[in-house]
């Protein structure tokens, strides 16, 4: 069963952006609590940081999201600026991620971008050092994601606003990239019980995700990665050096990148 973490960004005594009675705490809640729901609903197992007006850690709610070892992470934020207000939705993504994270990022953006909002699109940032600018994405394991909804400062972004309307949006999303429930784990029917589907997609350092453990489980089990818990969904140093172990070894070009040719050797070997 898909397990997602819903996270309300602010709380508590951090009340995040506010605007004409508006709180984004209490907006972010609100749509937290019923994407939730939805989600429940149709199959998935949810964690949440919080359920009420109580402060929040991002640094213990990645931790949690990590303990857990969730699909994904989406967390709820609204937007707002100085002067005139600008309007619309967008999603940020690992600048590391270009499989589930950013497909994850799309399908949500579009989804509540079809009910009359501006698609402002998706997008990465990064600080200083060249890291994920926010903490939820640069700190967890899974693909994640933070969806800024709408503008809480532009009048006709809050007279279009719906709380289940946007979060049954955002639950279209997570399912259209990642599906409630799957029988003897995703694309077992391809991989021989394999718990991961396999990537349509190259990988190379610096990716994370579902791909990534994909790669991982398939260099675990031929003993190029040693112990299972380097099944992580992170493209580092010890998985870029265990395939060009195995690119060596397979006769492929040693270019640390799971291409196509690289993924069916992978499938071939454990054969």
């Amino acid at each position: 069963m898909s397990k997602i973490a819903v996270f309300a960004g602010h709380g508590g005594d951090q009340a995040g952006a506010s605007y004409n009675g508006y709180l984004e705490k209490d907006v972010n809640l609100a749509v937290s609590n019923a994407l939730t729901e939805i989600l429940r609903s149709r199959g998935y197992t949810v964690i949440n940081n919080r359920t009420t007006d109580v402060n929040r850690s991002i640094v213990n709610d990645a931790r949690m999201a990590n303990e857990q070892g969730v699909d994904a992470v989406v967390e709820l934020h609204m937007n707002a600026n100085e002067g005139e207000p600008f309007t619309g939705t967008e999603v940020y993504y690992s600048v590391f991620d270009q499989g589930t994270g950013r497909r994850l990022a799309q399908a949500i953006v579009d989804n509540i971008a079809a009910l009359g909002f501006v698609n402002r699109g998706i997008k990465t940032r990064v600080n200083s050092a060249g890291q994920d600018y926010f903490g939820i994405i640069r700190l967890t394991r899974a693909p994640a994601v933070l969806v800024e909804m709408a503008f809480l400062n532009n009048p006709d972004d809050m007279a279009r606003f719906n709380v289940d309307e946007v979060a049954n949006a955002i639950a279209n999303g997570i399912e259209e990239v990642i599906p409630p429930s799957v029988s003897g784990g995703t694309g077992s029917e391809s991989s021989g019980g394999l718990p991961y589907q396999m990537p349509n997609y190259d990988l190379s350092y610096g990716a994370t995700g579902d791909g990534v453990r994909w790669l991982q489980w398939y260099l675990n089990r031929l003993g190029y990665l040693d112990t299972p818990q380097e099944i992580d969904g992170i493209f580092g140093a010890k998985t870029q050096a265990a395939l060009e172990a195995f690119q060596r070894d397979a006769g492929i070009r040693a270019d640390g990148i799971a291409g196509r040719v690289t993924r069916a050797a992978l499938i071939a070997a454990l054969s």
